[in-house]
């Protein structure tokens, strides 16, 4: 039987000045660096990472800013009632980008992954579903966005939720190659393959323009 939870996915734009540092309490969290380069660390490992890198971790977790310093986009996963995860730290610039209420049936194993779509010019995700919510922002080009009624651009830095059953259409820019970053909350199921569910009969054999890159993908507890 299903058991849904309401949670909140959230997203940070953190910016490190070099050898700031940070520590950030245990949490579900996925990291990816932008730009720069940061040392990370936990109770289990100890790594740098540089722009197109990223970290997954529960524990508490350091960062801080090496060469010059980092730009890194944050993602976590926490209870509708806790508080706002903003850094307050000397030499860190960081915000809140994006706050977003989704709703998780417990009872089922869950991943939180970390991919990226890429688009040609002009490239098109046909009208679809996903078997899970996620938050995305835009690394770069920009993408018309059309979901449910609502129709708006999404510009890079921009971030914006998708609730995994609402059907989205996705036009990305005829002059910028477009991109962008996500995490969903994905059932265990759907380890190493696609959530995506085309809702038009003909589009389901068209080809696709969008390509993926897979960070990670980790269990977490709910």
């Amino acid at each position: 039987m299903a058991t849904i939870s309401k949670f909140q996915l959230r997203i940070y734009h953190d910016h490190f000045t070099e050898e700031a540092e940070a520590e950030l309490p245990p949490g579900r969290r996925i990291m990816y660096c932008v730009a720069g380069c940061a040392e990370i660390s936990d109770a289990k490992k100890n790594e740098t990472i540089k722009g197109d890198d990223a970290w997954f971790s529960t524990h508490k977790t350091k960062v801080r800013g090496k060469d010059e310093g980092a730009c890194i986009w944050r993602w976590e996963l926490v209870a509708p009632d806790t508080a706002s995860g903003e850094i307050k730290s000397e030499g860190i610039k960081s915000r809140i980008a994006g706050d977003y209420a989704i709703e998780i049936d417990t009872s089922i194993k869950r991943l939180m992954r970390l991919d990226r779509v890429s688009f040609p010019l002009g490239g098109e995700a046909l009208t679809h579903t996903h078997a899970a919510a996620g938050v995305r922002c835009l690394l770069e080009g920009n993408l018309l966005v059309d979901s449910v009624g609502h129709r708006y651009r999404v510009w890079p830095g921009d971030p914006w939720v998708e609730h995994g059953p609402d059907s989205v259409y996705a036009k990305a820019s005829e002059h910028q190659l477009s991109s962008f970053v996500r995490v969903m909350i994905v059932p265990e199921e759907y380890k190493g393959r696609s959530t995506i569910t085309y809702v038009k009969a003909e589009d389901k054999e068209k080809p696709k323009s969008q390509s993926y890159k897979r960070y990670l993908e980790e269990p977490i507890s709910l």
